[in-house]
């Protein structure tokens, strides 16, 4: 009975500080579920998932049939959980008077590419970081994110030729606000993005391993896109340091990213700013109404989603890219967060699946089992859902029986990078920018497959032997 009543009391006081005990039989569930979800969908690639409280990271396990070994140092790419550093940054630099989140973008006299398109006096960093800045352009996206460019003047003139403006100024994620914000940023400080990161972010909190610099990198985990079979179609990161973006550009670690929530989880400022950032962070700046998966989305921080999930309160920034898919969310008012990712592209549900299922069984939540089986569910439709569109390797072009003469480099006239067709062993190549990929073809349809996204491609004999190409939507002339 004493005893009864000192575990008891123990349980209480832990309760009453909201520290979230894992013990041995919780963490044998967590571990027996990430495993059922990668073996029953025959899932090749590396996962992992890891909790954070108000101490730090307090549980990670890591599983692979057959991938590489991840750890808690192992370098990924976060992608679009950047959006949550970069508008981290730019609070910090608001808070002290280095810029100003309110202020119409006009006042800082930077040609951005939108004078004379859209309102520069009604738009503000804010807007910008939100969401609500009321326009963007595929080509900026394209060559920030995928393609490269040649320097901050190629990627203004993209914005400036290629803009689209919506009617109003409701929210509409991309990422173009951020990459704009960051430019704003850049500009009143002479520092680069990245730089910024480091000084005002990664460098306080120890975040060594956190970084923008993708050729310092090593042991960058590969992300893996899966053929039609199940197998590696392809590997890659699919990055370069141009194109390591405010958006989507950073790469960092498990024990790193532990320390990042941790910080939002105890909103300590201590090591960023002189004044509060994190209520202005954390709380809803303007709405939205949107179901992902099982998060029910009904608003928009600086860089947060705020979402419901199962009765709790949560803040969300995912990520996806290539293979790569991560989540990283907390609910505030239990000061628990989870970490949770894979490398596999028909995977990309996999994350959301092991981390709803972490919370529900650390929170002890009565219906943790029917919905992780409903979720069981819905990731392996998505997974067959994938295989379906996935490359097949049986359908690479070769080199002897791809037309000679389509081969060469072809150019755009209105600011899309070069594309070229050569031969790589007996195989059909085709780069565009920064990236490249084999040639597929179904029928008389080709696909060049570029790891992060395959394009349609089609060709055209024109007059006097002129060489037409389509790229999607983008037309091309070989010269």
């Amino acid at each position: 009975m004493i005893i009864r009543l000192l575990v008891d009391i123990v349980m209480a006081l832990i309760a009453g500080n909201n520290c979230y005990a894992i013990d041995d039989s919780i963490e044998k569930e967590i571990k027996s579920a990430l495993a059922e979800l990668s073996n029953s969908n025959g899932l090749i690639g590396s996962h992992f998932v890891a909790v954070v409280d108000k101490k730090g990271l307090d549980f990670f396990y890591a599983y692979s049939e057959d991938g590489p070994k991840v750890t808690e140092n192992t370098p990924i790419l976060i992608a679009s959980h950047t959006k949550s550093f970069t508008s981290t940054l730019m609070a910090i630099l608001h808070s002290s008077g280095k810029l100003d989140l309110d202020k119409p973008i006009s006042s800082y006299k930077l040609q951005l590419g939108l004078e004379g398109k859209v309102d520069t006096n009604k738009i503000s960093i804010r807007d910008l970081l939100t969401h609500t800045a009321g326009f963007t352009s595929i080509q900026h996206t394209f060559k920030s994110a995928f393609l490269g460019y040649s320097g901050p003047d190629e990627l203004v003139h993209s914005l400036s030729e290629n803009l689209l403006i919506a009617p109003d100024y409701n929210f509409r994620y991309s990422n173009t606000g951020p990459i704009v914000a960051s430019m704003i940023a850049e500009n009143v400080t002479g520092k680069a993005w990245g730089e910024l990161i480091e000084k005002y972010i990664t460098e306080p909190l120890d975040m060594n391993s956190t970084t923008n610099k993708v050729s310092k990198v090593e042991n960058f985990l590969p992300s893996i896109i899966t053929s039609s079979s199940g197998n590696i179609f392809s590997s890659g990161h699919f990055k370069s340091d141009l194109t390591m973006h405010p958006s989507g550009g950073l790469v960092s670690t498990v024990n790193d990213l532990a320390t990042w929530l941790q910080v939002n989880i105890n909103k300590d400022r201590s090591n960023v700013s002189n004044i509060d950032i994190f209520d202005e962070l954390h709380e809803k700046q303007i709405d939205q109404s949107k179901t992902y998966f099982t998060y029910e989305r009904s608003g928009y921080t600086l860089g947060w989603d705020l979402a419901e999930y199962n009765e709790e309160t949560l803040l969300t920034r995912f990520g996806n890219y290539g293979g790569y898919s991560i989540h990283v969310s907390f609910i505030p008012e239990r000061e628990i967060g989870v970490i949770a990712f894979t490398n596999q592209d028909a995977a990309y549900m996999l994350p959301h699946v092991i981390a709803n299922y972490t919370y529900n069984s650390i929170l002890n939540k009565a219906n943790r089992d029917a919905l992780f089986k409903q979720e069981m569910n819905r990731l392996e439709k998505s997974v067959r859902g994938e295989l379906l569109g996935a490359p097949d390797p049986a359908l690479v072009v070769s080199a002897e029986n791809f037309p000679g003469n389509l081969l060469g480099t072809y150019v755009n006239s209105n600011g899309w990078p070069e594309q070229k067709l050569y031969i790589e062993g007996d195989k059909v190549m085709v780069s565009w920018g920064g990236l490249s990929g084999l040639l597929l073809k179904t029928g008389a349809v080709y696909k060049a497959h570029f790891g992060v996204f395959q394009r349609d491609l089609s060709f055209h004999f024109q007059d006097k032997g002129v060489v037409k190409s389509q790229n999607g939507s983008v037309e091309f002339i070989k010269i």
